[in-house]
């Protein structure tokens, strides 16, 4: 997957867990990814760090372990199969079954429109704007 489609798709998810708030926190889910320990403790045996508190740490830590599911059990890079295993987790039906889900209908959909960042709070929107501006990203490729 192209790195501009999958900072899209982070965002769009991002939007479905938090509407932006970095600040986000639902039981033990923390940041505006809703990054839950496993995830951690998934990313960290890979040798991966990043803060889930901000948009940039909750992207590294998104795209690996997205990456990961994907790799393990020999899926094909899309953004259904992304977004699954991130709400699902890798071992869920709709990740092995490859299925189309209400959340990977809605985070596709929301990728194709960015247009919600702008009703973040503005922090949020700074971060997504930098995610967007990365060195090596094509200028307006998000």
């Amino acid at each position: 997957m192209p790195e501009s489609a999958l900072v899209a798709l982070f965002l769009a998810i991002v939007q479905l867990e938090s509407a932006g708030d970095l600040r986000a926190r639902n039981g033990d889910a923390i940041g505006p990814a809703q990054i839950k320990p496993g995830v951690l403790a998934d990313c960290a045996r890979l040798g991966v760090k990043g803060d889930p508190r901000t948009l940039a740490g909750s992207f590294t830590l998104f795209r690996a372990y997205t990456g990961a599911t994907l790799a393990r059990r020999g899926l094909a890079d899309t953004a259904r199969n992304r977004a699954n295993a991130w709400r699902h987790g890798p071992f869920s039906a709709p990740v092995t079954r490859n299925a189309e889900t209400t959340y990977s209908r809605k985070a596709e959909a929301l990728a194709k429109d960015l247009s919600f960042v702008e009703k973040w709070p503005l922090k949020a929107q700074s971060a997504a704007n930098a995610l967007k501006h990365r060195p090596g990203m094509p200028p307006n490729s998000v």
